[in-house]
């Protein structure tokens, strides 16, 4: 878990290759990407039935900025890691990012500039609102969890037994 830009799918992806299991975006699972236009949502049930297949196997990392309905990945998960590197980090990796989508060297969602301003603006304020009400979350439900800023720290993290 982390805000924007945080590394999450970069870590996910290494970790993933790393560990032979399967990566899950939840952003594949919250947007809708059949959708016509960029930012609509899927459907609740479709998202959620996504999800409990996901943890219902043996291996898996799910990444991503969620976590009211991620509870079934929570209790299930061997580890939670948070990500935070500082945000202004965290902002040039999106515009930077959101730079490589518009030359067509990463896959695109469309985004537009005010999307983009919009995105920025959220993940500023993403520390003090949604993290700080996601760890409230987790430790409403006796999930505990790990703060890393790199990679490294993540890396550190994971207990020896586990195949790195």
């Amino acid at each position: 878990m982390g805000g924007p830009g945080s590394g999450k799918s970069y870590i996910a992806g290494k970790l993933g290759a790393q560990l032979g299991v399967a990566v899950c975006n939840l952003d594949e699972l919250f947007w809708d990407s059949a959708a016509p236009r960029y930012g609509l949502r899927a459907e609740v049930g479709e998202r959620d039935r996504r999800l409990a297949e996901v943890v219902a196997g043996d291996g898996w990392i799910v990444e991503g900025v969620y976590y009211q309905w991620l509870e079934p990945s929570f209790a299930r998960a061997d580890m939670i890691i948070v990500l935070r590197p500082g945000p202004w980090i965290r902002h040039w990796r999106v515009v930077r990012r959101f730079i490589l989508r518009k030359l067509g060297r990463l896959p695109g969602k469309h985004e537009s500039l005010l999307e983009l301003c919009h995105l920025l603006r959220w993940s500023h304020a993403f520390d003090k609102s949604q993290l700080a009400s996601a760890q409230r979350f987790m430790i409403e439900r006796g999930h505990r969890w790990i703060v890393c800023r790199t990679f490294d720290d993540v890396l550190a993290a994971i207990p020896k037994g586990m195949r790195i």
